[in-house]
């Protein structure tokens, strides 16, 4: 996982983010926590392919995101 200075353009997301990699989800978590921009997967070295397909993948978002 590489930090990004710039949010990514949601038309590259796909070439950066893994989201099948078994890693995704702590990977998303640690550069939500340290605040980053975004982050790009693409040349990672413990990319390790997940059962699931990125389709299947759930989204899920903090209740504390939802308040108001």
């Amino acid at each position: 996982m590489k930090k990004m200075e710039n949010p990514l353009d949601m038309r590259n997301v796909s070439r950066h983010r893994k989201e099948n990699c078994i890693h995704y989800a702590s990977c998303l978590e640690e550069a939500s926590a340290m605040l980053w921009p975004s982050f790009s997967c693409e040349r990672c070295k413990h990319f390790a392919e997940s059962e699931r397909s990125s389709q299947d993948y759930n989204r899920s978002a903090s209740p504390l995101g939802w308040e108001i």
